[in-house]
């Protein structure tokens, strides 16, 4: 146990190395680094949830990250007790785009080679890393070739429901599946759900006016794109 306190007693307290000007340099760059970061997310963001307060985060984070780790420095009693101090933090809002996970390793991946001098490392992960998401953007690289599309469809009470839309879903689309029914209105009328995958000359207008004819002009609804949808 002595010889261990002694090893951390080794190491040098770099509190009195850090000078504002390292500090200065440290956040700043962090800072401009990560708006990079952030103004690539909003430019290959293709959701529906768009949100600015991300954007703000990622930049806050890779700040925070880089101050960090100048407070740790190679202090291991330091890092103990930030882990400690940390682990009370509770996060509990779900992140619905993995992209987005992907985005918080970067910017605190910023943040860690700024706050510990290797600012070469964090201006190259910064490119390169933008650079490849802006290419995968461009080149729409994992779609499909269809389009995706969720449609809501009200419908008076009656047997046979599940094939009543059949014959307007084939002219309109390429393929489609009914994922869930539901009685409305005490009972009077459905409202059946289906998943479409549609051709890229795809007209939600036409399709709506097809159906609103079978379905005594009841709700319509067409939703979703190129991103997942959550039902």
């Amino acid at each position: 146990m002595n010889e261990f306190m002694q090893e951390i007693s080794n190491f040098s307290d770099l509190g009195t190395a850090i000078t504002v000007q390292k500090i200065s340099f440290c956040l700043i760059l962090s800072f401009l680094l990560s708006l990079a970061v952030a103004k690539t997310y909003q430019i290959t963001y293709r959701g529906v949830s768009f949100s600015p307060a991300f954007m703000h985060t990622l930049v806050i984070c890779a700040m925070v990250i880089g101050a960090v780790m100048l407070i740790i420095g190679s202090n291991i009693a330091r890092a103990f007790s930030l882990v400690g101090a940390l682990s009370i933090i509770r996060f509990r809002n779900a992140v619905k785009d993995p992209r987005d996970v992907a985005y918080i390793f970067l910017s605190m991946g910023i943040g860690m080679a700024s706050g510990t001098g290797f600012y070469t490392i964090a201006v190259a992960l910064t490119a390169i890393t933008c650079g490849a998401s802006l290419f995968l953007s461009l080149v729409r690289f994992g779609e499909h070739g269809l389009t995706e599309r969720v449609l809501r469809v009200q419908a008076p009470q009656t047997d046979n429901f599940e094939n009543l839309f059949n014959d307007v879903l084939n002219k309109h689309t390429d393929q489609f599946s009914l994922i869930s029914a539901e009685s409305t209105r005490m009972g009077t009328e459905l409202e059946l759900t289906f998943s479409l995958k549609v051709p890229k000359k795809f007209s939600a207008e036409q399709i709506m006016k097809d159906l609103s004819s079978l379905n005594e002009n009841l709700k319509v609804q067409v939703v979703g794109s190129n991103h997942v949808i959550d039902l």
